[in-house]
């Protein structure tokens, strides 16, 4: 079953809204983002979500994401940006919660392959654009519609869960439903009123589309 995650969650009242997806996910110590919170900030917000709740991280150290997993047991922590496979594995051998990790299209500069990341124990792949358009990498949270052919290649050799993002919103998650059929749609902008504050209809219009085209793949005959 293809399963939703919203992503840059900045408030209880956001978290709230995120209620009937699967994941809510929510931005710490990512300095260049606006939605990004502390971790008093994220406790709360976490508490609020009343879903499994995924915490975002930008080049964190080792020892930055195991507080972050303390304090705040998240189901997953999601490395989104620069990080290696050797802290992929690092990570994972040594926290009790997955580890996500973003891939982004067009690929970064020195960015290791998707392979290699699913080999280091990532436990799934968000595939997510890059915005260059403000002088620095706008990682996720861009409204890039991103590379759909290539995620769906990339389903055929890689064999984690694997999300897709990018410019996801009520006009078209049912089409990136039904085209990609990804293990999950990760998204943010999409149902934002504003950067860093959700919109109550978006949101309710996003979900009732993304039900409805999750069950059609869901109730597929098999090939």
């Amino acid at each position: 079953m293809t399963v939703l995650k919203l992503c840059g969650t900045t408030s209880a009242r956001d978290a709230r809204l995120a209620h009937a997806a699967d994941f809510c996910g929510i931005l710490v110590g990512v300095e260049w983002s606006e939605r990004s919170l502390s971790l008093r900030e994220a406790a709360e917000v976490a508490g609020a979500s009343g879903v499994k709740n995924v915490i975002l991280l930008c080049n964190p150290s080792a020892a930055f994401a195991e507080e972050v997993s303390r304090t705040l047991r998240p189901h997953a922590l999601q490395l989104h940006c620069h990080e290696t496979p050797a802290l992929v594995s690092e990570l994972k051998n040594s926290l009790p919660c997955e580890i996500w990790k973003t891939v982004h299209l067009p690929s970064l500069d020195g960015q290791a392959t998707p392979e290699e990341y699913a080999a280091a124990g990532a436990d799934a792949l968000l595939v997510d654009s890059v915005d260059l358009s403000e002088g620095f990498e706008r990682l996720g949270g861009t409204g890039h519609v991103g590379d759909w052919t290539a995620v769906t290649a990339l389903k055929e050799k890689i064999d984690i869960p694997i999300f897709l993002a990018g410019g996801i919103n009520p006009d078209n998650v049912a089409d990136a439903v039904r085209l990609v059929q990804p293990h999950g749609i990760d998204l943010c902008s999409g149902v934002e009123a504003r950067r860093g504050e959700r919109d109550q209809q978006k949101v309710e219009s996003l979900i009732r589309r993304f039900r409805r085209a999750a069950a059609k793949i869901t109730h597929m005959p098999t090939p």
